[in-house]
């Protein structure tokens, strides 16, 4: 395939949105559509965008101009939407999670693999500059051999009431909708498998949601190294959307963190969003003890924010750049799944309260 082809957004809502923003930006794009279940937002789209918007899915998929979907819809959505779309031909990137059970997604990267199809999730960390730099550093030896990384999330409750983030038949859990990027990272980084799962939770703060908002999840991987990660969903002070504001430099003192720490054999590196820096420490000797020298801190400025920790942008016009030249996705959707199966790991984990086999999961 070459030149330039046409692309449809389907589920179109905020996520949507921005994702019709990005294909605007590609030369590779000629024509853009999108499809929508509520009438309303269909001529939201059209008034917006300029674009054809339309709520009958068929029209799009049976649209053999169009050559590549972006399913964007709520997470209940995906596994029609994907397995759908693949039927028809399409090259498919699909938002994270996979699906809202381990049996829908499972099946979803089986039909593409059977078709030889382009299938991507939307792990668009493993494209952003913050963390990309993390691995730079560890492809090139600077760290050794990685063997614990923690990651601390706290956050203000942002989905807000009704949101069907918050319901676990549309959502399908906090881990899968919101912290699976923070398992993926760590599976990047420092490779392997996990064979081991440990999750706690507490109570919910948040009365309304039907979700958790709170884990303490471990990993550890047969290399023996371990990853952790701590979330919480309340304390961060509610922001008010002021559009002018630095909202990261506002938060940053307001109870909101977001940072990994991440150690290997022969250094460390840090990355946190909120004091937009990334670090790395040097491990040496000496005749009195072990050596850490800080060698590297690397900032960005507040117009470099989404390319350094969601970067969206690249993600869409790289999946459409490799749709054009018949290459396969950056990340191949079993690669994927595996996270996916770490994130139905920990919430049995933190439902039983045992220590889980990843590969022991159905669903």
């Amino acid at each position: 395939m070459s030149g330039k082809i046409n692309v449809a957004v389907l589920g179109a809502g905020g996520m949507g949105a921005t994702v019709i923003r990005h294909l605007k930006k590609s030369e590779l794009v000629d024509k853009i559509m999108a499809q929508d279940i509520r009438p309303e937002r269909v001529e939201q789209l059209k008034t917006e965008f300029g674009i054809h918007a339309t709520t009958n899915l068929e029209e799009i998929l049976s649209d053999g101009s169009v050559k590549a979907v972006f399913v964007t819809s709520s997470n209940a959505g995906h596994h029609p939407l994907v397995m759908q779309s693949l039927a028809a031909g399409k090259a498919v990137m699909c938002e994270k999670p996979i699906a809202n059970t381990l049996k829908d997604a499972e099946e979803m990267v089986a039909k593409a693999e059977e078709l030889g199809a382009f299938l991507q999730i939307g792990f668009e960390c493993r494209y952003s500059k913050l963390y990309t730099q993390v691995k730079d550093w560890i492809d090139a030896g600077l760290l050794g051999e990685v063997n614990n990384t923690h990651c601390i999330y706290i956050c203000s409750e942002f989905h807000k009431k009704g949101s069907w983030r918050n319901k676990l038949e549309t959502g399908g859990g906090m881990f899968g909708e919101k912290l699976s990027h923070y398992v993926d990272l760590p599976r990047w980084w420092i490779g392997g498998q996990v064979k081991e799962v440990y999750s706690v939770c507490a109570p919910n703060v948040i009365p309304y949601y039907e979700v958790r908002d709170n884990y303490h999840t471990s990993y550890k991987f047969d290399n023996g190294a371990v990853s952790h990660l701590t979330f919480h969903m309340a304390m961060g002070q509610t922001w008010g959307k002021d559009a002018l504001a630095d909202v990261v430099d506002e938060q940053k003192e307001d109870g909101h963190q977001l940072r990994y720490i991440v150690v290997g054999t022969k250094g460390a590196a840090s990355t946190d969003v909120f004091y937009r820096t990334v670090k790395r420490w040097e491990f040496g000797d000496s005749p009195v003890s072990m050596t850490s020298k800080l060698v590297e801190t690397l900032h960005w400025s507040r117009e470099e924010d989404h390319i350094h920790f969601h970067n969206t942008t690249d993600q869409t016009l790289d999946i459409v750049r490799r749709v054009v030249e018949g290459k396969p996705p950056m990340t191949p959707a079993r690669d994927a799944l595996e996270t996916m199966r770490l994130v139905f790991a920990a919430e049995k984990s933190a439902d039983t309260g045992k220590i889980i086999n990843p590969a022991e999961v159905t669903d």
